[in-house]
């Protein structure tokens, strides 16, 4: 099955549902179904859902039915939670329904590496075919919408919505990823948690991101790619990059890691050098384990479209020798120039710092001056306004970690249009530090400025964020600066 089936309209029905069963529906389950209930009692639709087993007449102050077919309303989407021998004649239930989104939470099925699985997914897509209904799953947790309060993660704390959408073939990851984003202010748009994608899958919902005008940044962890193939899966890439970065954290590129993605979503092997060449091609950024796919989703979503730099150089600021030597290797080591300033600039430099001690053409090391918070800021908006720099990065000590510090330094990048990071100590080192640093953050979230606790982070991710910028203007540049207005 295809997007090309699917009524645009209706498909945002499964991010903004009205009326939701959940069957195998039970207050005894430890884990999953009373999850569940539990994380809808609380939500917009405690009044508008509808627990199913036949077991129960109440479950949570809630009336139970015996079937859906029992539910006296036009459901939107159905949760089915059930022992897989159940499955299939729950999911004709839904059928007969005319319910358009079903998930199916349960496990045991390709993904367990025995005939019977394959089996009964097969039996599951014959089901639904000619009829109105859609699989996410099965193995999987479903939809995600930040604004609506449509939560997989059963307990995760959200920040605003934003721009971001994402999907997964491991719901783990992304309630992790939700309580992360949390914590590092991501702000999501959608998610979706689809597991062994049987029916609906990677194409149907990039192409339903690259049409959803609110998305800016679209993300995927992906172990295979489902019911679609790779063909078609690189031509709606290739169509979706040119005015969206699509993030793929590529899971089990290793011989043990392809054996364990089979065992989760029963995904088939496929080598990273092919995703490799999918993402050159394309325009797709790929990376390789969790860290670099939320610095890379942050990353992307503070600077694009409206940071745009027009190459590689970057200019360091920093009080220490040893410090602008680590960071100038780490850079140049992920691709990322260090030219020197201009003449000028250097000049203005040589008005401010003393002779001894300091380097005033790039990385600039600001000596012990630099350990004077507005000698730091001055020298910062000199090589800010530097016409050979195009990313202004900042490593921080612990000296600088106040408020009025980051004030100041926040006008500063406020004030122009290249891509400007911060990269601050190790907050683990210090509880005091951690302390300080706590209501510094508040005031870089409340900015949307951003910030690493790594300079090998910020290093990666700014030469991933340059690779993708390079790709658009090879082939759209006047698009690009066009989107960028």
């Amino acid at each position: 099955m295809a997007f090309k089936d699917l009524n645009f309209e209706k498909f945002d029905t499964l991010f903004h549902p009205t009326n939701i069963a959940f069957i195998g529906a039970s207050e005894k389950s430890a884990f999953g179904a009373m999850l569940y209930l539990s994380a809808f009692k609380t939500s917009k639709w405690k009044d508008t859902f509808y627990p199913v087993n036949p077991k129960y007449g109440k479950i949570l102050d809630w009336n139970c039915y015996k079937s859906v077919l029992d539910v006296p309303v036009i459901i939107d989407t159905a949760y089915i939670s059930v022992k897989t021998k159940y499955i299939p004649q729950v999911l004709k239930d839904c059928v007969k329904k005319d319910i358009p989104w079903v998930i199916i939470f349960s496990s045991g099925f390709s993904e367990t590496g025995d005939l019977e699985g394959l089996k009964l997914e097969n039996e599951l897509k014959q089901i639904i075919i000619k009829s109105n209904t859609r699989i996410i799953g099965p193995n999987c947790l479903g939809p995600f919408s930040q604004a609506e309060g449509m939560a997989f993660t059963f307990s995760a704390k959200r920040n605003d919505p934003g721009q971001v959408s994402f999907m997964s073939q491991s719901g783990g990851h992304m309630s992790q990823l939700l309580d992360v984003g949390y914590k590092r202010d991501i702000r999501f748009r959608y998610g979706v948690s689809f597991g062994n994608q049987i029916d609906l899958n990677c194409i149907d919902f990039l192409k339903y991101y690259h049409n959803d005008s609110a998305t800016r940044v679209i993300a995927a962890y992906l172990e295979s790619f489902g019911s679609a193939t790779g063909h078609n899966f690189f031509l709606e890439l290739k169509k979706t990059t040119k005015t969206k970065p699509v993030i793929i954290w590529k899971g089990g590129y290793t011989d043990d890691g392809s054996k364990a993605a089979f065992s989760h979503t029963g995904a088939i092997a496929s080598d990273l050098r092919l995703w490799h060449s999918m993402a050159k091609q394309t325009g797709a950024t790929i990376v390789k384990d969790n860290e670099e796919f939320w610095n890379a989703m942050k990353t992307f979503e503070l600077l694009f479209p409206k940071y745009v730099p027009q190459g590689r150089n970057i200019g360091i600021i920093t009080p220490g020798g040893g410090s602008s030597v680590n960071t100038t290797d780490l850079f140049n080591f992920h691709d990322l120039k260090i030219p020197e300033l201009t003449i000028e600039s250097q000049k203005k430099l040589s008005e401010i710092l003393p002779y001894e001690n300091v380097n005033m053409k790039n990385p600039v090391d600001l000596g012990a001056l630099g350990f004077v918070v507005d000698v730091f800021v001055n020298c910062i908006e000199i090589v800010v306004n530097d016409p050979n720099i195009d990313i202004v990065v900042i490593p921080l000590w612990p000296h600088f970690i106040y408020n009025h510090v980051f004030k100041k330094m926040i006008i500063i990048q406020k004030s122009t249009m290249k891509p400007f990071v911060f990269c601050l100590p190790s907050i683990a080192d210090s509880s005091e530090l951690a302390q300080r640093f706590s209501t510094v953050k508040k005031i870089l979230h409340e900015e949307r400025v951003l910030y690493f606790l790594s300079l090998r982070d910020a290093a990666k991710s700014l030469s991933l964020y340059c690779a993708y910028i390079e790709f658009l203007k090879s082939h759209d540049d006047e698009n690009l600066y066009e989107r960028g207005e």
